[in-house]
């Protein structure tokens, strides 16, 4: 950036019109200012709603449930814990198809 506005930040004309086309925004001169609309409104679609909604559900509800979590990891350091190698791969093949 300092090729382009030069020293301290000014270009060449001595004026920071330039560094306000690199963010969009319109320059103003000494005495205009800028006017900013009162309220701005945002009107949601009911599916734009909905998921909105979904997304407020989901970040308030757990990743995992740490009951069964806990239940499991008992009962696998008791060697009560049984797997099923059939019903696993009957698992697999559905995620499959």
């Amino acid at each position: 950036m300092s090729i382009i506005n030069g020293y301290n930040g000014k270009n060449a004309y001595s004026s920071p019109a330039i560094d306000n086309r690199a963010t969009g925004k319109p320059s103003t001169s000494a005495g205009q200012t800028e006017s900013a609309p009162d309220e701005a409104a945002v009107n949601l679609s009911p599916t734009a709603t909905a998921m909105q909604k979904l997304t407020q559900s989901l970040a308030s509800t757990p990743a995992f449930d740490q009951a069964k979590v806990d239940r499991i990891k008992s009962l696998i350091a008791d060697g009560q814990y049984a797997v099923d190698p059939a019903k696993i791969a009957t698992k697999f093949l559905s995620l499959e198809a």
